[in-house]
């Protein structure tokens, strides 16, 4: 493999003034979704004046970083070293011999198992992992959650500093702006997304329910490039592709609900103080949803692969409640929290070669 990649990285950016960095991997594409890629943009926002951040992710569709992608990148003002291949195994090696004892690392994905972790750890001043599953031992000097979830529940070394709730979820800069206030007169318009890659296609199943169940509301679906939504003429309904998290923002504003997955849309619409009725379709949102579900921070949607007339009964009798509300999360000073720990968990980095 060409070593172009690794010395791009070894060479700071311009006008550069630490030696300071932090190493961002995030995988992401049409086949597993972009939620990892988001939250990690949202991190290298939070961390650009601290640190020279830069970004890997590898696409196993084996296609290169969309535009959409690199706009991302760029209004984070992180760097993207790309490893060129979409291979699993290369991509890991490659990305090994970019990590040394000057680079903190944060690995963001549920498949890094104990031996990976502990490759990039003994090489990396020190090592964050974003995981929200605990099915696997973890050697990393950090592992953070944004679910409501306990160190107990995970398998963790001693020395491995546990962080865990949407309180610790990264927002890009647009979500942390100050929400207007929220008037509860009825629920007249939705805003819905069902992932970026929605494998499951059930932005169709869910958009009928919403029609069938809710007849006088307006629908903004958020959908990615390839999601089917098949509206047929409606004029309920409008589609929102491409969107940039501006984008996102004004819609979450201007809607009286969301209807979302468990996942972190949902966190996005607790910053705008957004109600949210929330549903699961894989194992890793089920723990999400359960506890959002009984903290009251989600109306509660159940398994969104059950057939369209339940769903659609379920959200009738939602929107037919005397009075719904969001949770109050300050997480315009929880990002300060944030900042304070990374730069505490690089400071604190161990020396070179030690366990």
């Amino acid at each position: 493999m060409s070593g172009s990649f690794k010395d791009s990285f070894r060479q700071p950016n311009a006008g550069a003034t630490s030696r300071r960095r932090m190493l961002i991997r995030a995988d992401a594409g049409g086949s597993m979704g972009f939620g990892h890629f988001v939250r990690m943009c949202a991190l290298a926002g939070y961390l650009k004046d601290d640190f020279e951040v830069s970004f890997c992710s590898r696409n196993p569709d084996g296609i290169g970083l969309s535009d959409w992608q690199r706009r991302q990148i760029s209004e984070a003002e992180a760097r993207w070293i790309e490893i060129p291949t979409s291979d699993m195994e290369e991509f890991n090696r490659g990305f090994l011999t970019l990590v040394d004892n000057d680079t903190s690392v944060v690995l963001d994905n549920y498949y890094y198992n104990t031996d990976y972790q502990t490759r990039v750890r003994n090489r990396a001043r020190t090592l964050i992992c974003i995981d929200d599953m605990h099915d696997r031992h973890f050697t990393a000097d950090a592992v953070m959650t944004f679910l409501p979830l306990f160190r107990h529940q995970f398998s963790l070394e001693p020395y491995t500093r546990f962080f865990a709730g949407p309180q610790w979820s990264f927002l890009r800069a647009p979500f942390l702006e100050p929400a207007a206030p929220r008037h509860n007169a009825g629920i007249s318009r939705i805003v819905m997304a069902m992932g970026g890659a929605d494998p499951l296609n059930l932005t169709i199943k869910v958009l009928s329910a919403i029609l069938k169940g809710t007849p006088q509301t307006f629908v903004d679906v958020i959908a990615g490039d390839t999601v089917k939504v098949g509206t047929g003429s409606t004029e309920r309904v409008a589609i929102h592709r491409r969107l940039d998290a501006d984008g996102i923002r004004a819609l979450l504003d201007n809607a009286d609900l969301g209807v979302f997955p468990a996942s972190t849309i949902c966190v996005e619409a607790f910053s705008r103080h957004l109600p949210v009725a929330a549903g699961h379709f894989v194992d890793n949102q089920e723990e999400f949803y359960a506890r959002g579900v009984e903290k009251g921070w989600f109306l509660p949607l159940g398994d969104l692969r059950d057939p369209e007339e339940v769903i659609a009964g379920r959200l009738h009798r939602i929107v037919n409640m005397p009075a719904i509300s969001a949770p109050d999360f300050d997480f315009i000073s929880q990002r300060d929290n944030i900042i304070t720990l990374f730069n505490e968990l690089h400071d604190c980095g161990r020396t070179f070669g030690q366990p």
